[in-house]
């Protein structure tokens, strides 16, 4: 019975975009009874996540390798590994990676079926 809840990120499908790939650990459409959504992002070198909002929904984004400079809003910080920020529903933010390896980081979200909107 424990199986249905353990996951190795080995397992998990990932979506290939222009700027990377996105994967999912667990979300709504993986589990009926989940109450969250928890990702695994990769931002390619040189690459930019474009600009979007959660609405009625924050974000928690950590990252585990790699680097970004992070806008949240108008303003901008460079992330490194271990570190996270916390993108509040409706604030616009994005990703660039300016570094030479792929920047991955886990997106974490506090409702099974997070919806993102596109600015750009």
């Amino acid at each position: 019975m424990i199986e249905q809840y353990v996951m190795h990120i080995a397992e998990m499908e990932e979506l290939q975009t222009e700027w990377g790939s996105i994967g999912w650990l667990v979300n709504g459409e993986m589990a009926e009874d989940a109450t969250l959504s928890v990702g695994v992002m990769t931002l390619n070198p040189g690459e930019k996540a474009g600009e979007h909002f959660h609405p009625g929904d924050e974000e928690v984004f950590f990252v585990m390798e790699g680097e970004c400079d992070h806008t949240l809003g108008e303003e901008i910080v460079t992330l490194t590994p271990g570190m996270m920020i916390r993108c509040p529903a409706e604030v616009p933010h994005y990703a660039v990676n300016n570094g030479d390896a792929p920047m991955r980081a886990l997106v974490i979200f506090p409702t099974a079926d997070r919806t993102t909107t596109q600015m750009e």
